[in-house]
């Protein structure tokens, strides 16, 4: 079964690392953080989604990464 990992790393701030059951789900989420780091530091809200997502990263040190994982093969499997 795969996962979707969620990286977010920020100055200043802890690393978030969430697992995901999507990658819909990890969006979201990401979605959600930036919403709420945007309403707490005063940025504009922006109604489109990747606008939103694109406009907290743009000019920002802090990054983020939707990754695919997968579960090991076990040996004999061949995955």
């Amino acid at each position: 079964m795969e996962r979707f990992v969620l990286f977010i790393s920020e100055p200043g701030s802890d690393d978030i690392v969430d697992i995901h059951p999507s990658k819909p789900a990890a969006e979201s989420a990401l979605v959600d953080y930036v919403r709420a780091r945007s309403a707490i530091i005063g940025l504009p809200a922006h109604p489109d989604d990747d606008r939103a997502v694109a406009s907290y990263f743009q000019n920002s040190e802090a990054i983020y990464a939707i990754a695919r994982v997968m579960p090991l093969a076990q040996p004999g499997n061949d995955q």
